[in-house]
């Protein structure tokens, strides 16, 4: 089943004294960009923490939020950034005198200042700490591709709508190109007769052109290849893994078809359903680009 690249995912964890919060988003990428926001002091374990989130995830850009919070009186002792509140006091003592009126702090708003209340026992507990970030974050990822699935559903009924649209109009293309061959062959010796009026026309000459013109304008091998990508792409759509590439090949295959199609037949009727099958290939691209 496909997944989509788009998702949310959250969980909370408690340890003895620490509560552990992880919040993940995650939107379409090319590739896979996986980056986690952590409390002073934890910025090292990153990378091992990123690596949960490969081991579950293939395509995407996700943004990680890790807070932790003291859970009991033991948890820590507060500390507070004494360089970063002269910074912030000077910034605001500045401000004052820009706006030539006092600038007023609350406690909450320097409590939003990132870092400048910091808990002294993260360093040294880092390694108790560890297995709790790590739990909450793998709890986190796989409530993200719960969602990530759900919005998959969503994707897989649209793709399949969209294949069975194509489907139709290459049914309604088949009955119109079965003929086109000897069509375009009469076409031709009648505006070879307007032309050269009662002059006389040597037979083998137009014979050796009709036989190149049928072979250009017959689109069965197109018909045939466009049926096949149809095909594949219905397997791909409840193949396990990410499918997202491999579709994304096929509908560039499905384009070359169809533009090979569009040329070849010089029919009106083929080509009012050729412009369709490209509306619907675009729009087959825009909800592709969301599959991981």
């Amino acid at each position: 089943m496909i997944r989509s690249m788009t998702g949310f995912g959250r969980a909370e964890e408690r340890q003895k004294d620490w509560r552990c919060t992880v919040e993940l988003r995650s939107v379409n990428h090319r590739h896979l960009d996986a980056r986690i926001r952590l409390p002073n002091g934890l910025t090292h374990l990153e990378e091992d923490l990123k690596k949960i989130i490969r081991e579950r995830c293939e395509r995407g850009k996700i943004d990680g939020t890790l807070t932790l919070t003291p859970d009991g009186e033991g948890a820590s002792l507060l500390e507070v950034n004494e360089p970063l509140l002269r910074g912030f006091g000077g910034l605001v003592r500045q401000a004052s005198e820009v706006l030539g009126q006092p600038v007023n702090v609350s406690l909450g708003d320097l409590l939003q200042v990132r870092d400048l209340i910091r808990f002294d026992t993260l360093e040294t507990g880092q390694d108790t700490l560890k297995p709790l970030l790590e739990t909450t974050l793998r709890r986190a990822v796989e409530d993200l591709l719960r969602m990530r699935e759900t919005e998959g559903r969503g994707l897989h009924a649209d793709l399949e709508l969209h294949s069975a649209t194509l489907r139709g109009l290459l049914d309604e293309i088949e009955p119109l190109t079965q003929d086109l061959p000897q069509r375009q062959a009469l076409r031709l010796r009648e505006n070879l007769a307007r032309l050269l009026g009662g002059e006389t026309i040597n037979q083998d000459r137009i014979a050796q052109e009709i036989a190149l013109l049928a072979e250009r304008c017959d689109v069965a091998e197109e018909l045939a290849r466009f049926r096949t990508h149809l095909d594949h792409l219905a397997r791909l759509l409840v193949e396990e893994g990410p499918v997202g590439r491999k579709i994304e090949f096929l509908l560039q295959e499905l384009n070359r078809e169809v533009n090979t199609l569009g040329v070849k037949s010089n029919d009106t009727g083929v080509s009012a359903r050729v412009i369709e099958i490209k509306a619907t290939l675009e729009r087959l691209r825009e909800q592709i680009q969301n599959i991981e």
